[in-house]
């Protein structure tokens, strides 16, 4: 079951666009990784380049050493979601993935137990082009599982999803984990990648910036402490008299760079009244935004 995915100085250039530079790291199985940055950061195209659709400008991307193009029963071995838009709007459910099935000479009964995988089964006899996004999300990840495969590699599957779905993908997701599963996660929701995923990658401009455990991540945040007052100038002119600073989290919220304590201190020296007063929090999303803080696109509209 355990398969581990090898990106190895993988790039890609569209002309003189560099879409993704050199870029080596590796998926463990097991575990579930989020695969982050923003648009451009080329993502996208690194999800084509290991399943096969793009030809890398030079690097690797395989499958325990091995290429997509290699692999003996792609669907048994690799399960994808890329778009959830490949469904004729006038093929029912259940009849699209009976085709799928049936052209990966994979058995009748995965169908349906694909469609109770993903909460479809009540509605397997709709045509999909009555499907919501949602819907069409959960159909996609049913396709995906079809081959019962070690390997599932998502791009966004979270879009579209209400609450409750999204929920449930982040239980589901986990659950695949934890059977062996090798678990590869594009996605742009940050607190729901806080919230599943174990490894994460982050990409900015083609290059990977970070990667690392999720713990290791949140132990990179920037630190210091919140602090909401009804007098933040007040706070802010006598932070600047002890030589530090204070930048805006919000209304009446400031970030500073001190330990909770001195922050408490200066404010009772200046007779600032502070209604929150705590560490910042070291999360995924501040790490991302430091990270990635100078982005620019750089996958554009030739990848």
């Amino acid at each position: 079951m355990a398969t581990t995915l090898l990106l190895d100085g993988l790039t890609k250039r569209f002309g003189s666009t560099v879409a993704v530079d050199d870029l080596t790291a590796t998926v463990r199985p097991g575990r579930v990784t989020g695969f982050l940055g923003p648009n451009g950061a080329g993502k996208t195209t690194t999800l084509r380049m290991l399943l096969g659709l793009v030809r890398p400008t030079s690097g690797t991307a395989t499958f325990d050493g091995r290429a997509y193009e290699d692999l003996a029963a792609p669907t048994r071995e690799v399960g994808t979601l890329l778009e959830a838009t490949g469904f004729h709007p006038g093929r029912r459910a259940r009849d699209h993935l009976r085709v799928l099935a049936a052209a990966a000479d994979l058995p009748r009964r995965r169908v349906e137990e694909v469609l109770a995988q993903v909460g479809l089964v009540d509605a397997a006899d709709r045509k999909t082009g009555g499907y919501s996004l949602g819907m069409r999300q959960r159909l996609g990840l049913a396709a995906a599982l079809l081959g019962d495969p070690p390997v599932l590699v998502l791009d966004e599957p979270a879009n579209g999803l209400d609450p409750q779905g999204i929920r449930w993908l982040r239980s589901f997701l986990r659950s695949l984990a934890e059977e062996g599963r090798t678990v590869l996660v594009s996605s742009h929701v940050l607190p729901e990648v806080e919230q599943t995923a174990d490894d994460v990658l982050v990409l900015s401009k083609g290059r990977l910036v970070r990667s690392g455990t999720l713990a290791e991540l949140r132990s990179a945040a920037r630190g210091g402490t919140a602090v909401r007052t009804p007098d933040p100038a007040r706070l802010r002119a006598a932070l600047e008299a002890a030589g530090s600073s204070a930048t805006d989290a919000g209304p009446d919220e400031l970030h500073v760079p001190l330990a909770p304590e001195r922050v408490g201190e200066l404010a009772a020296q200046a007779g600032v009244v502070l209604h929150r007063l705590a560490p910042a929090a070291g999360g995924l999303e501040q790490v991302f935004l430091d990270l990635t803080a100078d982005a620019a696109p750089s996958d554009g509209a030739a990848a």
